[in-house]
């Protein structure tokens, strides 16, 4: 903050500390004052903080600057061969020798899936009674459509979409991977994670309610075909 600003707020200025800063006019300088402040957000979000003041330069009430780093949050996984990414995403790096992740089983549907906005099905994972502590169900998700875990007597995945989609036999939905590994591909996610939610969050918003879907259907039955005149003659003028 500019000394000018700080003055015409009247802030207490402190001056037992002192940092070094570089970047203004191009030199290395030191700024031995700062003032404490209080920012408000909304109605009740408060930010107590320490501003440092000096001058910044003619004509800048004020300047950001970082004194620190911050941690990007990527953890590296050598022995699986993972990078995993801040939003639960995991990508798999790049090596000559692949290395065994032991199960990774892809679940797909029995037959060629049609679905329209809005709609869902059901797609059975047919592998006896997974143990969780053992094998744990991993959603898919595609371009246009997107997966939900169901937990019953047998574990089901439920796909929905937001456009006209066709899902073959040879697309997989969900995989079951073995417990602390990783899909061997790309697009996949365990529930409970943030981008699950995320995912789950995009499925609500695609969803029609049953309501909806009945007045559709009525409408649709109402309307029924167009009738054709029978046509005699023509008149060219």
């Amino acid at each position: 903050m500019s000394l000018d600003l700080a003055r015409r707020l009247k802030l207490k200025l402190r001056t037992h500390r002192q940092i070094k800063v570089s970047g203004l006019g191009g030199v290395t300088t030191y700024i031995t004052t700062h003032a404490r402040v209080k920012i408000t957000l909304g109605w009740s979000v408060v930010y107590v903080l320490n501003i440092w003041v000096g001058n910044v330069g003619e004509g800048v009430d004020a300047m950001l600057g970082m004194n620190f780093m911050h941690s990007a949050g990527v953890r590296l996984c050598i022995r699986e061969g993972l990078a995993k990414l801040p939003d639960k995403e995991t990508v798999v790096m790049y090596d000559d020798n692949p290395k065994s992740r032991g199960m990774d089983l892809p679940v797909c549907a029995e037959e060629s899936i049609h679905l329209r906005p809005g709609q869902d099905a059901i797609v059975r994972i047919r592998y006896g009674h997974p143990n969780p502590q053992r094998e744990l169900v991993w959603a898919g998700r595609g371009k246009n459509w997107v997966t939900k875990v169901l937990y019953s007597t047998r574990s089901m995945g439920d796909c929905r979409q937001d456009q006209n989609v066709w899902i073959d036999t040879r697309t997989a939905v969900a995989r079951i991977v073995e417990y602390r590994q990783f899909p061997g591909q790309p697009g996949f996610i365990r529930p409970g994670k943030a981008r699950y939610e995320e995912w789950q969050q995009l499925i609500h918003e695609c969803t029609v309610s049953r309501q909806a879907r009945m007045r559709a259907e009525q409408l649709e039955q109402s309307l029924g075909a167009p009738r054709l005149r029978d046509i005699s003659g023509l008149l060219i003028s």
